[in-house]
């Protein structure tokens, strides 16, 4: 009976050894997934950020094109305006 009570002994022994592992082990997990949450939180952030200022770029850039395209439309007949000034002041 003495084997057979040291042999329960010893199992419970290496049992509570898995265990205390086991709970190092998912305190670890726990842990690195809250970095990973938090990381991933940031990063939404910064997505957001961007796509902000993506928005923001594409809006200026939009607003430079009418701008410039207006501008090429009227350069010619400012040119002209202005060789007639210049021709009238030579005469």
């Amino acid at each position: 009976m003495a084997v057979d009570v040291e042999a329960l002994e010893r199992r419970v022994a290496a049992l509570e050894a898995a265990n205390n592992v086991n709970t190092q082990t998912l305190n670890w997990v726990v842990g690195t997934l809250g970095r990973v949450a938090a990381d991933v939180s940031g990063l939404k952030e910064d997505v957001k950020e961007v796509k902000t200022d993506l928005r923001d770029l594409k809006a200026h850039v939009e607003r430079f094109e009418g701008d410039f395209n207006t501008f090429r439309r009227e350069l010619p007949a400012q040119i002209a305006d202005v060789m007639r000034e210049v021709l009238k002041e030579r005469r």
